[in-house]
């Protein structure tokens, strides 16, 4: 059904569960196997030890942590091209997919200045001795493939404004099929290749990037996309639209930038407690991924109908889209919950055998099960409001609770109270159950109908 515009979007579904579920199935299944490859390489890496397991875990929040501040630049494009396809402006969207990709080669030559740095930084974070080199080298590689990464997600921040979330599906499927078997030929030296462990697992993830953004790449010149969103006549830079970009995707990138690097500060924080404390951590956001990149999909199934419905002048539709997206998400959250009640011992077993490691695992896992719910509506409130183009508000609440709350409550459970790894993530707990029910009171004050972008 179209509106007076010729937007596509469906006003007969407007908010019902079919419509969310349309939408937001593939966004969690490609941010689900997104959660395999980082297992994989968590796994196959933990089977030769923890010490690189826990260089891994360090040297992956490091690299997403750098990444996430220029995933949520980029994510305004979700934003400018649901609002654009939900008024009938289709050729805008190809102008802003070209824009956002502007953006992500300057980024990328950012990244490849921060990587010069990489021996300090690690070493600043300060895990033990063994850990550093391999941590240094596994984040070397990871950032060799920066442009790469950037371009999957400027064109995967598209395709969902489009409201099509399954060709980024696809397209990572290919990408984990090349990741999983170079993790098997370069991890342990299978065939020809010399057994590479860290170093290995990392040139696996940085050719996938590559697969991926070179497969977005072809889909670029489709006849579809030349014809319908004029993909090869929107490719001039325009500073005017790019500064735009960044008004609404500046607090997204500070958002997502704060909360990461309160995770990384937080996980360096546990690493000076010792490896296998490292270790915990590592298997226990590995495990928790299961949850919260799952509830990234259904807040970019927000983020997409909030979008769409405002651009075609239907903002009750917007928020009636939201909360029944919330809902779904809060059920998948308490399935996850369940799980780490339940058998906790089991999935920490996944990753690592060691007693300790174990035993530490266990008692995280059920911290863990009580934030679930709150952390799926924090994530899936801010992705609505970012449809909305409401994104300052929320980066104030990630600035004051992650760096105000979360990490001092971490040191004095973890330190003070001398609880070590299980103590700090207590005052995770309260950390994300704060945001969360801040998250949701800023969705429901209704002021994101007042923005506009």
């Amino acid at each position: 059904m179209t509106n007076e515009n010729g937007s596509s979007v469906d006003l007969q579904q407007a908010g019902s569960y079919r419509q969310s579920w349309t939408l937001a199935y593939p966004a969690i299944l490609t941010m689900i196997s997104q959660t395999v490859m980082w297992t994989v390489d968590s796994a196959m890496v933990g089977h030769i030890g923890k010490t690189e397991l826990a260089a891994v875990g360090l040297g992956g929040i490091l690299v997403f942590t750098l990444y996430s501040f220029f995933i949520g630049l980029t994510s305004a494009v979700n934003t400018f091209v649901a609002q654009s396809f939900g008024a009938g402006k289709f050729r805008k969207c190809g102008m802003y997919l070209w824009q956002g990709l502007y953006v992500s080669l300057a980024a990328a030559a950012l990244i490849y200045v921060v990587r010069a740095f990489a021996p300090q930084i690690v070493r600043l974070l300060g895990p033990d001795e063994p850990v550093q080199p391999l941590t240094t080298a596994y984040v070397h590689i990871r950032m060799l493939s920066a442009p790469f990464f950037l371009i999957y997600y400027t064109y995967s921040h598209f395709y969902r404004g489009i409201g099509d979330t399954k060709t980024p599906l696809k397209v990572l499927f290919a990408a984990h099929a090349v990741n999983f078997v170079g993790d098997y030929f370069l991890i342990f030296g299978k065939g020809p290749f010399p057994a590479m462990g860290v170093e290995g697992a990392a040139w696996a993830t940085s050719l996938a990037n590559l697969v991926a953004a070179a497969i977005f790449l072809a889909l670029t010149f489709t006849r579809r996309m030349r014809e319908k969103y004029g993909t090869l006549g929107q490719k001039r830079p325009r500073p005017e639209e790019i500064i735009r970009l960044f008004r609404i995707g500046l607090p997204v990138a500070l958002h997502f930038f704060l909360d990461m690097g309160s995770f990384l500060v937080f996980s360096a924080y546990i690493g000076r407690m010792g490896t296998e404390e490292l270790a915990v951590n590592q298997i226990a956001i590995q495990i928790l991924a299961l949850s919260f990149m799952p509830c990234q999909g259904f807040a970019i199934a927000a983020t997409t109908l909030m979008g769409q419905y405002i651009g075609a002048g239907h903002p009750n539709l917007a928020q009636k889209s939201a909360y029944t997206t919330l809902k779904m998400g809060l059920f998948y959250a308490g399935f996850i919950a369940l799980l780490c009640l339940t058998v906790p011992e089991h999935l920490v077993r996944i990753f690592n055998s060691d007693p300790t490691v174990v035993l530490l695992g266990r008692r995280v896992l059920y911290w863990a099960a009580l934030f679930q719910a709150f952390d799926a509506v924090q994530f899936i409130s801010s992705g609505a409001l970012r449809g909305a183009g409401d994104t300052r508000v929320p980066m104030y609440i990630v600035l004051g609770a992650a760096w105000l709350m979360f990490l001092p409550l971490a040191y004095v459970f973890g330190t003070v109270l001398e609880r070590g790894v299980v103590g700090a993530w207590a005052g995770a707990t309260l950390y994300i159950t704060a945001t969360g029910v801040m998250m949701f009171l800023r969705l429901k004050t209704e002021r994101w109908r007042r923005i506009r972008i």
